[in-house]
């Protein structure tokens, strides 16, 4: 049975996959929202309880690094998690005015929670895929992200 695929170039085949990007990102999101319902947890604030999970502490700049977004979001976002009890404010030795963000007790329990529920279904998941293609997969994903960042380089179709 042929599929739409089988007459295009990789090239071809790489674009219309990266034309799949925007409506990925926004199921992915709304996935996502569903699955946290009844944690009163967001999106973006699942976000970041997780890089906090991953790195312990970190300051409102890192975590924007991190996460590749906007600041104001990130603020907003910080603000909101703290003002109800989700983090906690280390003071930074090295620079006065960028506090230290930290995971409390609660927000490290909801985090993991919400992890450990969607490795379960990543496991499952998973299983529609050989090793190779996951580890390929992930490799261009990489280095899409990568060369969007930085550019086409010595390939680069503006030269």
């Amino acid at each position: 049975m042929a599929t739409e695929t089988d007459n295009m170039s990789p090239a071809e085949m790489l674009y219309a996959g990266i034309q799949l990007t925007r409506p990925l990102l926004r199921n992915i999101t709304a996935r996502v929202e569903a699955d946290l319902d009844g944690t009163g947890i967001s999106v973006g604030e699942r976000a970041i309880l997780e890089v906090l999970l991953s790195v312990q502490q970190a300051t409102a700049p890192e975590i924007t690094q991190i996460l590749q977004v906007k600041r104001q979001l990130v603020g907003r976002l910080l603000k909101d998690l703290v003002d109800r009890k989700l983090l906690n404010v280390l003071p930074n030795p090295q620079h006065r005015t960028s506090n230290f963000y930290h995971l409390t007790e609660q927000s490290k329990a909801v985090i993991e929670g919400i992890r450990a529920t969607e490795m379960v279904r990543m496991t499952q998941f998973v299983e529609r895929f050989t090793d190779d293609q996951i580890r390929a997969y992930f490799e261009i994903q990489s280095t899409i992200n990568d060369v969007m960042i930085s550019g086409y380089g010595e390939n680069d179709a503006s030269d």
